[in-house]
């Protein structure tokens, strides 16, 4: 078997959940994103865990994540993010405490039909991200019809926009327009039981987002949402879950002039020891991966040379490197560090990006 694997860590997970549990008041429930295989970690595995840790709800974005959950026996109520499609309800209903987004009459017509009398919904506000949801003047119209079609407005919820940027005043804006919409809501005789717009960085910023319920998502696992929340991280002891691993497979010495990987993207200025690593792309490794970037071996930075390739890549390594030694892609080595939020900055990504992206043929060890 390839020596590659991720290794993630379910205490950290755990006690990083604990530690957005402990930020919350009683009243407020802790809903846990495990959405995309729970950023990567292993959806089922991360569920199972924070649902022992502090978390009450479970979030995903897909009918069919919210049906893995279920067939490895994860009960708690789950919210699908995103409207489902109107052939999808009779399977949301099927499920059991699915609790579908609504933001369309079309939506609110399927799921009326396949289930039973007041069964429960959250409607989704677009108070300016305008990827889905309903806008905030036909917020009251849509809740109206969702109690006239016989469901129960459950939960009433938006998404931030900028909130990984606490400084943008959009935040602001969306905050009060949110805050508008519920008022609004309360004066028609609306009264959802659960509102919910923080996310992780709005729940570290913003304690009057909480509502009844906060979504945290990349913060469960340890990364921060922006580079700005480093600090609050450390402070609160917010800790990465994951390490990416792999092995050397392979050593040899070119020359001066000689070329390396693919179209020659770099050549040797002196004779180098460099050390083949077999995980590629294809794993979630970014082609770019290789202009700057680094992976340690021995607790040593050693620099990617050449492109990274569908299946491997190349480093520069000292003398003393042999074959089998380990080589961490993301994660800690000795006192040596490669976070998520440092690929992802050498990347021009964002750190969800980087976790997301590792491939499923990488085995998740826990």
């Amino acid at each position: 078997m390839r020596p590659t694997w991720a290794e993630i860590d379910l205490e950290i997970i755990s006690k990083n959940t604990s530690i957005f549990r402990d930020l919350l008041d009683d009243s407020v429930e802790l809903c846990a994103v495990v959405k995309a295989d729970g950023y990567g970690h292993g959806a089922v595995e991360v569920a199972k865990r924070v649902l022992t840790s502090g978390a009450t709800w479970l979030a995903v974005a897909f009918v069919e994540e919210a049906a893995a959950l279920r067939k490895e026996g994860v009960e708690a109520p789950i919210l699908i993010l995103s409207e489902p499609r109107p052939n999808e309800m009779e399977e949301v209903v099927r499920l059991g405490a699915i609790r579908p987004a609504i933001y369309t009459k079309v939506g609110v017509d399927a799921f009326s039909k396949a289930a039973e009398e007041d069964a429960p919904v959250h409607l989704k506000v677009d108070t300016g991200m305008h990827r889905v949801g309903v806008r905030p003047n036909k917020a009251v119209d849509l809740a109206s019809y969702i109690s006239e079609s016989g469901l129960q407005l459950e939960g009433v919820f938006t998404h931030f926009a900028v909130a990984s940027k606490p400084s943008d005043s959009f935040n602001r804006k969306q905050i009060e327009l949110f805050d508008q919409v519920l008022e609004d809501l309360a004066e028609e005789g609306h009264a959802p039981k659960i509102v919910h717009q923080a996310n992780t960085a709005a729940t570290l910023e913003w304690p009057e987002t909480h509502h009844s319920m906060v979504r945290v998502g990349i913060g469960l696992y340890g990364t921060e949402p922006s580079k700005f929340f480093s600090e609050r991280f450390k402070t609160l002891g917010l800790k990465p879950a994951v390490w990416l691993r792999s092995e050397v497979s392979h050593l040899q010495t070119v020359e001066s002039g000689e070329g390396v990987g693919y179209g020659h993207r770099w050549k040797a200025d002196k004779k180098t020891h460099i050390a083949t690593i077999p995980i590629g792309y294809a794993d979630g490794i970014f082609r770019g991966w290789w202009d700057g970037g680094e992976v340690l071996i021995g607790g040593s930075h050693c620099p990617i040379r050449g492109v990274v390739t569908m299946d491997s890549l190349i480093a520069e390594v000292s003398e003393s490197v042999i074959v089998g030694d380990e080589v961490v892609l993301l994660g800690a080595q000795g006192d040596s560090f490669l976070t998520v939020s440092d690929v992802a900055e050498l990347l021009g990504t964002i750190g969800y990006e980087v976790l997301t992206s590792l491939g499923a043929r990488v085995p998740r060890r826990y």
